[in-house]
Order: structure tokens, then C-alpha cells, then sequence
């Protein structure tokens, strides 16, 4: 929405009332393939939304916007976006050694970092259905 001028969701409202909505990238419409630029430009946008329109609806934590980037869009495909049993095995594994931090980081403030941080010299593999295709 933001490359095509559209308006900026009110993703956290949607959510929050039992709303299925899930994250993709769409080149016609952006500007980009990255799901992870996706997550950082909805965690973006969203701020924006919050600061400069609706206080209302709060910005999209790093969490939710994770969630629509893996389970909320893979729910629209059936069992994809998860790792738990049952699911398709469709994966992305990262290298962040690029990306020198002077602290031990957690985990997730790896994952997070990548998100705002990474390009795609990070990806090292790619898996769908189970079969590697990088």
C-alpha cells in the first residue's frame, strides 16, 4: 500500500477483532520480493499510522508483525508457515555474521535485527515443501 498510495491498514485493529491477516510482498504492487522488508515496512508503516492519524491503534509489535509473515499469510495456503507438526517444511536460514553487534544478542533480537538489517547476501537456504531450492 504504500508504493501504490492506498492507505496504511489498521493491522493491530484487525487482529485484535479475530480478523485472519497475513503478510506477503506483491511486486506489482511494491517495490520489492523481500518478506523481510515486508515485515519491516508494515512495523513501519504502522508507526507512522499510530503517530500521525489514529493513537487508537497501536503500531505493530516486531512479534505480530513475525506472526502475519509466517503463520498469518501460510494460513491462507493451508499447513505452511509453521514449524510445528503437521505443518509442510517451508524455511529461510539465515546467516547474520555480517552484521557485527558488540553484545550477545538473543535470539530473537537476532531475528529482529535481520529483519531491519538483512539483505539477501543473509539467505543461505531455502526450503519449500521440504526440498531445498537454494
Amino acid at each position: 500500500n504504500i508504493n501504490l498510495s492506498s492507505g496504511v491498514a489498521p493491522v493491530s485493529r484487525f487482529l485484535d477483532n479475530g480478523l485472519k491477516v497475513g503478510l506477503a510482498t506483491d511486486v506489482a504492487g511494491g517495490s520489492h520480493e523481500s518478506i523481510l522488508r515486508a515485515m519491516m515496512h508494515a512495523i513501519q508503516a504502522s508507526k507512522l499510522r499510530w503517530r500521525l492519524y489514529d493513537q487508537e491503534v497501536k503500531p505493530l509489535p516486531f512479534e505480530r508483525a513475525f506472526y502475519l509473515a509466517t503463520m498469518g499469510g501460510g494460513a491462507f495456503f493451508g499447513n505452511v508457515g509453521s514449524f510445528l507438526e503437521g505443518y509442510e517444511f517451508d524455511a529461510v536460514v539465515l546467516d547474520d555474521a555480517s552484521l557485527d553487534h558488540p553484545q550477545e544478542l538473543s535470539v530473537r533480537a537476532r531475528l529482529e535485527r535481520l529483519v531491519y538489517l538483512a539483505d539477501e547476501r543473509c539467505v543461505r537456504e531455502k526450503y519449500v515443501a521440504g526440498e531445498k531450492v537454494l
